[in-house]
């Protein structure tokens, strides 16, 4: 299993060689998990209260960060779903099953949309869009910092920086708000107050991303 090995906390380039691992690994992960979702949500019985549930219940057994259910009769429903997926830095495109995990990849935090037209029309749409890139470099600031040392450790730690974001980002009033920060960037301090997150406005997709750690 890969894990850092180190006395303390581990030195910069022994974490951004084995973070690189870790997020190859984690990028795999979860490129199977959204399969198995787009799977799930073409075949399940949806047309009521307690089936919607059962759909959201599923898919957060599946692995998924979070989700959050606007329920509706007749199969009229909608689904959020919170959860991550590799990115190919050199493709700027999602990895999924069936692609090769490169070496230069990054983790984004996604919400996806899951909604039925119901009244018996059997349409159901699923829809990704990015909110937060995490990078290499940021994710190994965290190994380094907070001591993330396995990948159970590396997916706490991603959770601490989706948190952190997340924490900020709800104290604004719109989406633009949101996707809005100055030149130098938003600082989210992390629950513990062990480290502060830099998050700034990714150059080509309406999503953030984490630059920095300290």
């Amino acid at each position: 299993m890969t894990a850092i090995q180190s006395i303390g906390l581990p030195p910069e380039r022994h974490a951004d060689r084995v973070v690189a691992e870790m997020i190859r690994q984690m990028a795999r992960e979860h490129a199977e998990l959204w399969d198995a979702i787009r799977a799930i949500a073409a075949t399940s019985a949806d047309g009521n209260l307690r089936a919607q549930r059962k759909l959201e219940a599923r898919i957060r057994r599946l692995g998924a960060v979070n989700t959050k259910l606007y329920a509706g009769k007749r199969g009229c429903y909608q689904l959020q779903v919170f959860d991550d997926m590799g990115w190919d830095v050199a493709r700027d495109a999602p990895i999924l099953v069936g692609d090769e995990i490169p070496q230069n990849v990054q983790i984004v935090c996604t919400l996806s949309v899951l909604e039925s037209e119901g009244r018996g029309r059997n349409s159901v749409v699923l829809a990704a869009r990015p909110v937060l890139f995490l990078t290499k470099h940021a994710l190994s600031r965290v190994a380094q910092r907070l001591g993330a040392r396995e990948l159970k450790d590396m997916r706490r730690a991603k959770n601490t920086l989706w948190n952190a974001a997340m924490g900020l980002l709800e104290k604004k009033q719109s989406l633009d708000a949101r996707l809005d920060p100055p030149p130098e960037g938003w600082r989210a301090p992390i629950a513990d107050g062990s480290a502060v997150v830099v998050l700034k406005r990714h150059e080509k997709w309406k999503a953030l991303i984490a630059a920095t750690v300290f």
